[in-house]
C-alpha cells in the first residue's frame, strides 16, 4: 500500500468536497482544509478559494510514495523532529515576509516625505501644470499597483510547499504510530495496545506487555490482574496511607487551582477520625473566595478544630497549639505550576510548618505532559508524595504510572467522586491493575470462550 497526496481547488469547502468525492470516491482521508489567498501561484484559476488536501491509500506503487511497504519503520522522534524543523521554516518565512512589508511601507513613506519637502522647499520655474504632473503620478501609481508582487508571491508558494510537507510528515508520523507495533507475542499485543491507549510510555507499555507473557501459560492458573498487580509491585512505589511518626504528624497538601485540595482533606479527616485520631484541620488558603467558609463547614459538620493562618509566623503558632492531636492537615492556596513567585510564597508557609509529609494533588483529567511540568515545578515544595484525584472523569490511566516512575515518587491516594465520607482509596496496586485492564479481561474470556467453542464443533464433526 502506498499514500499519495492530492490537492483539490474550489470556490467553496461544499465543492471542493463535491470534486473531491467525483474524481476519487470515497475512498480518501481529508487532511486539511485551507483557505487560499487571493494571488497564490497554487491556484488553477483565480475563482478558487479553497484548497483540500487528501490522502489515498493505493495498491499500485507510484513512482515517489509517501508511505511503503518496508522493512524497517521510521523512527517516530525523528519524524518529530524533521516537523519541528519545517514549523522553523514556516516561522521565518513568515517573519522575511512581514519584515520585507514593513520595509517597502517604510521606504514609501520615505519617498512620500521626499516629495512633500521637495515641493515646500523649492519652486521650479517652467514645471510642468499641475494636472499634467498629477496624472503622471496616478499612471505610475496604477501600473505599480496592477503589477504583481512577484516577492510576496514567492513567499506565498514556499509557505505553501512547507505548510504541505509539514502536513505529510504528520500524516507518516500516525501511520508510524498506528501500524508500527512491535515485535511481541499475539498473546500481549492486545495487552501492549490497551496500554498505550491510557496513555502508558511506549517504552513502559512494551516491557509491560513482555512480561505479561508468562501469565497465558501459568501453570498456577493465575490470572491476568493477578499477574499484572505483582508486576507493578515490582515497580511502581505505594506510600500505605499516612504514616505516623511524630505526634503531631503534619501532612500538607498542594497543588494547582481546582484539584480539590480542600475537599481531599475533608475525605482524610472523616478517615482518620473513625480511625481514632485527633484530627485537626488549618488552612493558609485566604487567596480564593468561599475557600475558608468551605473548610469551615466541613470542620463543623465533623466536629473538628480547625484555624485559620494568615501568615507564617503564625502557621507555627497554631501547630504548636495542637500538639496534641494525631494529625494536623494544612490546606494551602491553589497555584498554577507556571506562576513560580505565588509557588514561593507557599514554600515559606511550608518552611514553617515542617510537615512530615507533603502530598501534591493531580487532576487526572490533566495531560500527560502537563502532570510531568506540575511535579517539576511543584518540587521546589520537597513534594514527597502523588494523590490523584478525580479518577471518575479520567479515560486514560496510564499517567499515574508514568509519573510515579520518571519522578520516583510514591503514590499516597486516589479520589474517585464528590462523596466526603466514601470517595477516597489508599493507592493500591491491585487498583491500578484494575484501571489497566478495565474492560481488557472480559474481551480475554469471550475470546477463551469463542475457542472452546470451536474446539467442540470440530471434535463433533469428526466424531461424525
Amino acid at each position: 500500500m502506498a499514500t499519495r497526496i492530492h490537492k483539490i481547488y474550489g470556490r467553496t469547502p461544499k465543492e471542493v468536497r463535491q470534486k473531491a468525492r467525483k474524481e476519487f470516491g470515497e475512498d480518501f482521508s481529508i487532511v486539511k482544509m485551507n483557505r487560499v489567498s487571493g494571488r497564490s501561484l497554487l491556484k488553477p484559476d483565480k475563482n478558487s478559494n479553497y484548497e483540500l488536501i487528501i490522502a489515498i491509500e493505493s495498491e499500485v506503487e507510484t513512482t515517489a510514495p509517501l508511505v511503503r511497504t518496508k522493512q524497517k519503520s521510521p523512527d517516530p522522534t525523528n519524524l518529530k523532529d524533521a516537523i519541528s524543523r519545517v514549523n522553523t521554516l514556516l516561522s521565518a518565512n513568515a517573519y522575511t515576509q512581514q519584515m520585507e512589508e514593513k520595509q517597502d511601507l517604510h521606504s514609501v513613506e520615505i519617498s512620500t516625505k521626499d516629495v512633500e519637502m521637495q515641493g515646500e522647499s523649492s519652486h521650479v520655474p517652467y514645471a510642468d501644470p499641475p494636472d499634467f504632473a498629477e496624472e503622471d503620478n496616478n499612471h505610475k501609481q496604477a501600473e505599480e499597483i496592477s503589477r504583481p508582487n512577484n516577492s510576496s508571491d514567492l513567499y506565498n508558494y514556499l509557505g505553501s510547499e512547507l505548510t504541505e510537507i509539514r502536513d505529510v510528515l504528520h500524516i507518516l508520523l500516525n501511520n508510524v504510530k498506528t501500524s508500527d507495533i512491535p515485535d511481541l507475542p499475539d498473546e500481549v499485543t492486545g495487552l501492549y495496545q490497551k496500554f498505550l491507549k491510557h496513555d502508558v510510555d511506549q517504552t513502559l507499555a512494551y516491557d509491560l506487555a513482555e512480561a505479561m507473557e508468562d501469565c497465558f501459560h501459568d501453570e498456577k492458573g493465575r490470572s491476568i490482574h493477578q499477574h499484572l498487580t505483582a508486576l507493578l509491585r515490582k515497580i511502581v512505589k505505594t506510600s500505605g496511607g499516612i504514616q505516623f511518626k511524630t505526634s503531631p504528624t503534619v501532612v500538607a497538601l498542594v497543588g494547582p487551582t481546582g484539584v480539590g485540595k480542600t475537599t481531599t482533606i475533608a475525605k482524610l479527616a472523616v478517615q482518620y477520625k473513625f480511625k481514632g485520631k485527633k484530627v485537626v484541620l488549618i488552612t493558609t488558603d485566604d487567596f480564593r473566595i468561599g475557600a475558608i467558609e468551605q473548610l469551615t463547614t466541613y470542620a463543623e459538620i465533623l466536629s473538628l478544630p480547625m484555624e485559620v493562618a494568615h501568615e507564617p509566623e503564625e502557621l507555627e503558632d497554631k501547630i504548636t497549639q495542637h500538639n496534641s492531636a494525631d494529625l494536623i492537615l494544612l490546606d494551602t492556596p491553589g497555584r498554577s505550576q507556571l506562576d513560580q513567585p505565588r509557588i514561593r510564597s507557599i514554600e515559606s508557609f511550608l518552611n514553617s510548618a515542617c510537615p512530615d509529609e507533603t502530598h501534591l494533588l493531580i487532576n487526572m483529567t490533566t495531560r500527560n505532559q502537563d502532570i510531568q511540568s506540575m511535579i517539576s515545578r511543584f518540587g521546589s515544595l520537597g513534594v514527597d508524595r502523588l494523590v490523584f484525584t478525580k479518577l471518575d472523569e479520567a479515560n486514560c490511566l496510564g499517567p499515574i504510572l508514568n509519573s510515579s516512575l520518571r519522578f520516583k515518587k510514591p503514590i499516597s491516594f486516589f479520589t474517585t467522586g464528590q462523596d466526603v465520607a466514601g470517595d477516597i482509596e489508599i493507592a493500591s496496586h491491585n487498583r491500578m491493575a484494575t484501571f489497566l485492564l478495565r474492560g481488557f479481561q472480559a474481551r480475554v474470556k469471550k475470546a477463551k470462550k469463542a475457542k472452546k467453542a470451536k474446539k467442540t464443533v470440530k471434535k463433533s464433526k469428526s466424531k461424525a
